[in-house]
């Protein structure tokens, strides 16, 4: 009997808009020790579906049956589900700051879930809790004990994390998105972790994340979910080397671990409304493979000999899509009315650094950053920035835009001194840097509609009159691919890649000589991913920008850059062309890196397929 059975599971959500039909007629099965996928963009309703299962949505209307054990959650009380929870089926949520209490010790709330569930002393649950940070890696467990959340790092917090899901040995872990902000090296080790966890305590997990290339290698099966609803399911093998649904393959090839293209080939579109449910295909509006009869007629779910259940009228596999013409228009006018006046940097670098030291502190308590950091960036190149968190990244791209004082060494842009500069000739500098940063919604006033937003640089530098103004910030609009009749809209009403778009224009806005861009798809899903760094690529081809790209997923990194710097412990240990440092990286720590960044997809001979059922279906 499978450990967790859901069938025909639907949640609809209430709203002021209407009722949101987030989860519609979803089925799967979890088996006792096994790794199950839960793969899709944002909204597909994967979070919906685990929470709901776990009764964490109240005033929520769930039909259907989740039988944990044999018995079904969605009829237990209140009472009864908070029973269920920490000791029969654990949490880990993706972000372990916010899901960790800022005002207590780390291990106080881990010893508060056996107080919970069990009659123990302060003593023994401090003890057990002492033994599983110890065993989920946190180093010096017990010293560590009465640490705050803020005192770790973000991989150090997700240990945490976990350590607080597995310290009651629940048969069930739900993962949410576990790895999606943190490190190479520190996703490595969590998804390392789970998977040892998982064999030595005979725990099931239930892995929810938007990257399928990431279930490629650790998954034992997985579904497809898209706008609530169940698209393909089944062994991963299957799932990843042979895609049925043309959704599972568009995930698949907007991947930037598909290094062969030039460009990327992101999902079409976007997602429907779930205010109504389409009396079709719900991917029909995207599909490159969609009939005349997607569009009326409910897909038929098939079933084949190597496991796979999909949802879909297509009899064959689905098409390899042309990859999408550049969309922008180049229309060089719109932003050289507002750049900084133009320089002959032909033979001069954008950005200098030399023998750049960054420390906080005095004396014994003295932390340095940076330690003797030098680099060039040529006009018109990309430079990657990558390695583990606190390694110096981001203190150095701030560095470089001004926004902090280095201790020692100097910082060129353009064949200038930065520590040379008066007030006035800095403010004009600031025309010559812009940054676009990891989080758009975070970054963007949420009180300002984006026409103010993105025109801000324009105003501080009093370019144009406040007509010419709101007619350059339409054309960056259109030039980044936002309509520029949203103009008056605010931040809350675009999709998570619609704002990253307008951090973009608010960038481009000075046409500057050099944009730092830090981890700006990181939170992205991987189709909004392929749409943003071939918009960056295009725009770089158009219009010569140099860029410093920092980032944590190499796969990105080795697609947009000519040059990446790899940092450790606030220094640069290689410095390479990008596919010089793929294919013979040098330096230990360089190879360690792309070690834990390269997924392995399964290692299986599928065998041939043939179709054992098959609902009514129109003919194609």
């Amino acid at each position: 009997m499978p450990l967790l059975e859901a069938s025909h599971v639907s949640v609809d959500i209430p709203t002021e808009d209407g009722v949101v039909h987030a989860v519609q007629d979803v089925s799967f099965e979890v088996r006792a020790g096994e790794m199950f996928g839960i793969v899709g963009e944002s909204g597909s309703g994967k979070s919906v579906l685990t929470q709901a299962m776990m009764g964490l949505l109240p005033g929520a209307d769930i039909t259907g049956s989740v039988l944990f054990n044999g018995e079904d959650l969605l009829s237990l009380t209140a009472a009864q589900l908070r029973q269920v929870r920490g000791r029969g089926i654990g949490m880990i949520f993706q972000d372990p700051l916010s899901s960790l209490h800022p005002y207590f010790k780390i291990g106080p709330q881990i010893a508060e879930m056996i107080h919970l569930h069990e009659r123990v002393s302060k003593k023994a649950a401090r003890e057990r809790v002492v033994a599983m940070l110890d065993r989920v890696g946190v180093p010096g467990a017990a010293e560590r004990y009465d640490d705050y959340p803020h005192q770790f790092s973000g991989g150090m917090r997700q240990r945490v994390m976990i350590a607080m899901a597995l310290v009651l040995h629940p048969k069930l872990v739900i993962a949410d998105e576990p790895t999606t902000a943190l490190d190479v090296t520190v996703q490595a080790q969590v998804l390392d972790l789970l998977d040892e966890l998982r064999h030595e305590m005979d725990t099931a997990v239930v892995m929810v994340t938007h990257d399928l290339t990431l279930l490629g290698s650790v998954a034992d099966r997985a579904m497809a979910m898209y706008a609530g609803h169940q698209l393909e399911y089944g062994p991963i093998s299957s799932v990843f080397l042979r895609p049925s649904h043309p959704y599972t393959a568009g995930l698949l090839r907007s991947s930037p671990g598909n290094v062969a293209e030039e460009r990327l080939i992101p999902i079409p579109g976007k997602p429907p409304s779930l205010l109504t449910v389409p009396s079709g295909c719900v991917f029909a509006d995207r599909c490159p493979d969609v009939m005349d009869v997607c569009g009326t007629v409910p897909p038929p779910r098939r079933e084949y000999t190597d496991g796979i259940e999909v949802a879909c009228h297509l009899k064959r596999p689905p098409v390899i899509p042309e990859i999408p013409p550049v969309e922008i228009v180049v229309d060089k006018t719109i932003l050289e009315s507002s750049a900084a006046p133009e320089l002959d940097y032909s033979d001069i670098p954008v950005v200098k650094v030399e023998n750049l030291h960054l420390s906080y502190g005095q004396g014994a308590k003295r932390h340095d950053v940076l330690k003797g950091i030098n680099l060039s960036v040529a006009s018109g190149h990309t430079m990657g920035l990558v390695g583990e968190s606190g390694c110096g990244k981001t203190t150095l791209a701030r560095a470089i835009a001004g926004l902090l004082q280095p201790s020692e060494g100097t910082i060129e842009l353009n064949g200038r001194r930065l520590d040379s500069l008066t007030q006035l000739e800095w403010h004009e500098m600031r025309r010559s840097v812009q940054m676009v940063f990891q989080d758009p919604q975070g970054s963007l006033n949420p009180r300002r509609r984006i026409g103010a937003i993105i025109g801000d640089p324009l105003r501080i530098h009093k370019v144009g009159s406040k007509a010419e103004r709101k007619a350059r910030v339409q054309e960056l609009m259109e030039l980044v691919g936002l309509n520029p009749e949203h103009y008056n809209r605010f931040p809350a009403e675009f999709s998570g890649g619609q704002r990253q778009r307008i951090g973009i224009a608010r960038a481009l806005a000075l046409r500057p000589s050099l944009i730092v861009f830090d981890e700006p798809v990181s939170a992205l899903d991987v189709s909004i991913q392929a749409q943003i760094l071939n918009l960056m690529k295009d725009l770089q081809d158009a219009f010569s920008f140099t860029y410093l790209f920092i980032s944590h997923d190499l796969a990105v990194v080795r697609h947009v850059c000519d040059q990446i710097a790899v940092m450790k412990d606030g220094s640069i240990v290689e410095l390479a062309p990008a596919e010089s440092l793929y294919e013979d990286p040098q330096h230990p720590f360089t190879k360690e890196l792309l070690a834990a960044s390269v997924h392995e997809p399964p290692a299986a001979k599928l065998p041939e397929r043939e179709l054992v059922t098959i609902g009514e279906v129109s003919n194609e």
